[in-house]
């Protein structure tokens, strides 16, 4: 950043970095089942990871895992990750968990949205973007009415403006959930 680098190689780069060791881990804890998959959501879906910023991840499961999930593996995985120094942000949900959740939290529908598959069963991955999209799940003008309600409550939670004291670069008045929204 110093030497002048473009930000958005370095977010880019770090992201990148940090997919290569998860990947790593798991490959070497979670054995391939179908019907699982790790995904990357929200920030770190996009490829981005902001110095500080926390590893979103989901384990997405095939709604008939039954007695095929790797349970202790998958606890393995996350342990790890904790022991190793991340910070996580982490679900474990069936698509079906994934559409009612993205119902509930217009945040969860965005975070699927912004989704890409790390490791795993491509074809459960695909359904599981099929049936959160937004044609199911929030259309585009209930989606965006949404997502400035949620924008308007967020800036109450700061005050409205962006120059407390201490202002909040990342969720406060013009800070990068503004940017990212647009």
């Amino acid at each position: 950043f110093w030497a002048g680098r473009d930000v958005l190689d370095l977010v880019h780069a770090r992201a990148w970095v940090v997919e290569q060791l998860l990947l790593l881990a798991w490959r070497k804890l979670v054995p391939f089942i179908d019907g699982v998959a790790l995904v990357a959501v929200g920030g770190f879906g996009r490829g981005e990871l902001h110095p500080g910023s926390d590893v979103d991840l989901m384990v997405l499961l095939d709604d008939d895992i039954g007695e095929r999930l790797p349970r202790a593996e998958i606890e393995a995985f996350v342990q790890m990750l904790w022991d190793g120094g991340f910070y996580l942000g982490h679900s474990v949900r069936t698509v079906a968990q994934c559409v009612d959740e993205a119902q509930k939290d217009i945040i969860t529908a965005t975070t699927l949205m912004e989704s890409r598959l790390l490791v795993g069963s491509r074809t459960l991955f695909e359904q599981m973007l099929e049936v959160t999209s937004p044609k199911r799940v929030w259309p585009a003008g209930e989606f965006f009415e949404a997502k400035f309600a949620e924008q308007r409550s967020r800036h109450e939670r700061f005050h409205e403006t962006a120059y407390n004291l201490e202002p909040n670069i990342k969720e406060g008045p013009g800070g990068l959930r503004d940017i990212q929204t647009i």
